[in-house]
């Protein structure tokens, strides 16, 4: 790309101090402009304060000059008229999903956190130049780097490519000469598993079963967004659980190491990449209008978060089911935990799942005061679940919401049209032969009672389900085949 017509950014780390230096060109324009950095980031619906993070911002003028840039808010900066070079540092130093850590061993970046861009220039491509890394993936101690963004070695360095700022902002990197490797094909999808630091204990399992869960999710949306998808696992020796959908990648986190190389930690991991590719489709494509396109310079809520995360954290567990990864018991056991989280939070009777939705961006994933709202993960997949299980009762089984889910895919993802909650319940009714108006108004928006309709609904599946209450008051479910 021409530097006249993109924009040129240049990153150099300082490893001790965990920051990194950026430099930015931008294509020369009239007049000041906007120097934006994201307030939030793609899959987590609250702000994110990223500019917290930064030390220092400056202009640089074409004879060397600093120039500085006052502040025009919280993330944004002013830049002088005939100023195109911009220099920021970033301090790197928190190691999760959704982050940026610069470590000894480990060069890992959402951009999103810390790339700034041209407020009215969002179309603008660019190229991100890793000015010192250097990659050689065929030496035993060689660094390699993950990353779904195309890229090439110009003169020995690492030079990225993005078609936009959208693009650029949902594509992570991770370098590290701790990298392991491995690659499969399914349907036409060329996909990469990359894994840093500790590696589960039956690697040929861990691909099987990433091979299982891919087809089972194809076989349902019939195609791909992409031709190219990359598992990016960060699986540290310390605390963190933590899983992030992007375009064309996602970013899943897990430890310590005792608890990755555990079975139970292993299908923890499962469960969160079934999600996670599941989001490939649903919220990256089938995403709620107000986020179509992202907007970064502050808060987008939407009251559709049970479609973007309930639909998604349902559907991730169906089909470690359809995959044959777990079997009919297996199932049982995490709607059981699922269930129990929805049944032992009052907020749900205070607040819609809608209304919380739209609500995360006040006070975040945290619950907040108790008892004031409901979970979009939790909350969201319960009302999957009734949605599922009436479309399955209705249309003996000839549908589902798998089967609305395609249709949205269809019509509204791939040309990338926003979603509304009417497109939503439109398809499920298409689908079903009927209005799901019922589930819309009790469970969606409004907060009536789940218990009937859920013992219902698992009835319609051949499922008892019963509940009881424990000796701290909790609420315990059991579900067991019917007799």
């Amino acid at each position: 790309m021409s530097a006249a017509t993109s924009v040129r950014y240049a990153l150099t780390r300082d490893v001790k101090a965990q920051r990194i230096h950026f430099t930015a060109e931008f294509p020369a324009r009239e007049g000041a402009w906007t120097l934006q950095l994201p307030t939030w980031r793609p899959g987590r619906y609250e702000l994110g304060n990223f500019a917290q993070y930064v030390l220092w911002v400056k202009g640089i003028r074409d004879g060397g000059e600093v120039v500085r840039l006052a502040k025009t808010g919280l993330h944004s900066w002013s830049v002088p008229a005939g100023v195109t070079k911009v220099e920021w540092l970033f301090h790197a130093d928190i190691l999760n999903a959704g982050s940026t850590c610069i470590e000894d061993d480990l060069y890992y970046v959402n951009p999103v956190n810390c790339f700034m861009y041209d407020l009215e220039r969002q179309d603008l491509p660019a190229d991100l130049v890793l000015t010192d890394l250097e990659l050689r993936p065929e030496e035993a101690d060689g660094w390699a780097l993950a990353v779904a963004l195309p890229w090439e070695l110009l003169d020995g360095v690492p030079v990225m490519h993005a078609r936009d700022v959208q693009h650029l902002m949902d594509s992570p990197w991770m370098a590290s000469p701790k990298l392991w490797h491995d690659h499969y094909r399914e349907q036409g999808l060329d996909v990469h598993i990359w894994v840093h630091d500790t590696l589960p204990e039956d690697p040929a399992r861990f691909v099987a079963d990433h091979v299982a869960f891919t087809r089972a999710q194809l076989s349902y949306f019939g195609t791909f967004p992409t031709d190219e998808y990359h598992f990016l696992y960060l699986f540290p020796d310390r605390d963190v659980r933590h899983g992030v959908e992007h375009e064309d990648s996602t970013v899943i986190a897990l430890g310590p190491a005792e608890r990755v190389r555990s079975e139970e930690g292993y299908m923890e991991i499962l469960g969160i990449a079934s999600h996670e590719l599941y989001h490939a489709w649903n919220v990256k494509r089938i995403r709620p209008a107000e986020w179509m396109p992202y907007d970064f310079t502050g808060p987008c809520p939407s009251a559709l978060g049970y479609v973007a995360e309930g639909v998604t954290t349902y559907m991730g567990d169906l089909f470690l089911f359809e995959a044959g990864i777990v079997d009919l018991k297996g199932w049982c056991a995490l709607m059981t935990k699922l269930l129990e989280r929805h049944l032992n939070n009052p907020g749900r009777h205070n607040m819609s799942v809608a209304e919380s939705s739209y609500d995360t961006w006040l006070d975040g994933y945290r619950m907040g005061v108790p008892g004031r709202k409901g979970s979009i993960y939790v909350e969201g997949a319960v009302l999957a679940f009734l949605c599922d299980t009436r479309i399955m009762e209705r249309t003996q089984g000839a549908s589902s919401l798998s089967t609305a889910m395609r249709l949205l895919w269809e019509r509204h993802g791939q040309p990338r049209e926003g979603l509304t909650a009417d497109m939503y319940w439109d398809a499920l009714a298409e689908v079903a032969g009927e209005r799901l108006d019922d589930l819309r108004r009790d469970h969606a928006e409004g907060t009536k009672d789940t218990w009937e309709p859920l013992v219902h609904a698992m009835a319609t599946q051949g499922l008892v389900l019963t509940q009881h209450v424990d000796d701290k008051g909790l609420t315990r479910v059991t579900l067991t085949p019917q007799a």
